[in-house]
């Protein structure tokens, strides 16, 4: 049997593509015989079991430029502003809001625990903070000590 319809029913038994099909030269020299008599697919298998036909491995997708790049990253490089896509609000990981108002509910439960505080008037300022009331922890302070708030 002509190499090329070997190699055609090779790919529908293994069920790749012709391709990916490698002839190893030194078992085909050395089976020569029955890979010419090979008339079915079970003749086929039996080739493939010698080891005349094999399958290919498969190339993966090379890291290697990836690698290269994650190290430059790591020296600061490849982050100028024609890398950036998106607002700086954007690529924060952390929403500011949120960082602000843990910050203002923490200064709150201390000044608690310090009696500086009491039980209604920490429920009043929480209230204020969920409400966003306060700048930052300067104003909370204001607030609380009476001075005039701009």
């Amino acid at each position: 049997m002509k190499l090329d319809k070997l190699k055609e029913i090779a790919s529908k038994v293994l069920d790749v593509g012709k391709q990916s099909l490698k002839i190893s030269t030194e078992k085909y020299n050395a089976n020569k015989e029955q890979v010419d008599k090979a008339i079915t697919k079970q003749d086929v298998r039996d080739i493939i079991k010698l080891g005349v036909i094999y399958k290919a491995k498969d190339t993966g997708h090379s890291r290697g430029r990836a690698r290269k790049q994650q190290e430059q990253k790591k020296l600061k490089r490849k982050k100028g502003p024609g890398k950036k896509k998106g607002t700086p609000k954007a690529r924060n990981k952390q929403n500011p809001h949120n960082l602000k108002i843990r910050g203002l509910k923490k200064r709150l439960r201390e000044l608690k625990k310090e009696d500086k505080l009491k039980e209604k008037k920490y429920s009043k300022l929480y209230l204020m903070i969920k409400g966003n009331y306060f700048r930052g922890k300067k104003h909370l302070e204001q607030h609380i000590n009476g001075e005039k708030n701009e």
